[in-house]
């Protein structure tokens, strides 16, 4: 098992969770019912609405390869950080990521 921390956008509240290896860190999100990883495209790396932030302790085991379609649609998103954003979708729990830590980013309602 693979524990993920998942902190608000305000830095307030802290919410845990416990998945198997090999599950994707939205996948842990959506377990949670988090409501800032809506996840609209179930995964496929098309929506961005998983978007998170790395913190910085786990940036180099996390980091986003140059050029990938992940990097691309970051980009695009008004909330992006060089260097901290990525996609839940797009990361892959293992023995080495146990205990990580994600921001969530604020979620606006519709």
């Amino acid at each position: 098992m693979v524990k993920v921390n998942f902190v608000s956008a305000d830095g307030t509240l802290v919410q845990s969770v416990d998945v198997p290896v090999g599950t994707t860190m939205m996948e842990a999100a959506k377990e949670l019912g988090l409501r800032e990883i809506p996840a609209d495209c179930g995964g496929s790396c098309a929506c961005g609405t998983c978007h998170v932030y790395v913190d910085d302790v786990w940036w180099e085991k996390l980091k986003i390869k140059e050029n990938s379609l992940e990097q691309s649609l970051l980009e695009y998103e008004k909330d992006y950080k060089e260097g901290v954003s990525r996609l839940a979708c797009q990361i892959q729990l293992n023995d080495d990521l146990n205990n990580v830590t994600v921001k969530l980013r604020e979620h606006e309602l519709l």
